[in-house]
């Protein structure tokens, strides 16, 4: 499978190379909409798109995680303690992924009061999941094959980073929206170079 940004960088020679230089035109225009720069600005109607979307983002990721990995682990964790346990798990982080969409809306959003801090819900699913591996541990205790030493380890480190990202969050919200803005404008340059490497080269008129 070929790399999508090695043919952004090394596209073919064609007519519709302007495409690219109005990509990077529509992505520059979506940066400037999400800057979290407009939050002071009363009368501005995008002033929290930025926002909305990183809370239908934040949704995505974590309905990504339950129905790629989390489903997973309920259904190889067989019945008993660890089962019921990822199962909470999968429906607490469900309830927070429909309630981040739902505060995109403008007739419920503001009407909720539910946690969207990506730092914290990022917390919360590393806690849950290193807990989860510990009680998976202790069930599996003397039998290196099914739970390794290393794997042990690796859970205490996620309760215990998960823990301090829930009870002190080392970033914010705006942060993370900065830092798809930055993004959004590096695609934006990267599809207006390739516009002029995509350009035909002029035929020579006799």
């Amino acid at each position: 499978m070929s790399n999508p940004l090695t043919k952004v960088l090394n596209p073919k020679k064609t007519k519709m190379f302007w495409m690219y230089f109005v990509v990077s035109v529509l992505l520059i225009i979506l940066g400037v909409l999400f800057m979290p720069v407009w939050g002071g600005w009363a009368e501005c109607p995008w002033k929290d798109w930025g926002t909305k979307f990183l809370n239908i983002g934040i949704a995505i990721v974590i309905l990504i995680y339950l129905f790629g990995y989390l489903i997973k682990k309920i259904k190889g964790s067989g019945a008993g303690v660890v089962k019921i346990l990822t199962i909470i798990e999968f429906v607490i982080l469900c309830v927070i992924a429909v309630g981040c969409i739902l505060m995109a809306i403008p007739q419920i959003g503001g009407k909720l009061n539910v946690p969207n801090d990506a730092c914290r819900i990022l917390g919360f699913a590393i806690y849950t999941r290193g807990t989860i591996e510990v009680f998976r541990a202790y069930y599996h205790r003397g039998d290196s094959r099914n739970y390794p030493l290393w794997e042990v380890v690796l859970a205490i480190v996620f309760v215990t980073l998960g823990t301090w990202m829930y009870v002190r969050p080392f970033f914010t919200n705006i942060t993370v929206l900065w830092i798809f803005v930055i993004i959004i404008f590096l695609l934006a340059i990267l599809f207006f170079v390739a516009g002029f490497l995509a350009k035909p080269a002029s035929k020579s008129k006799k």
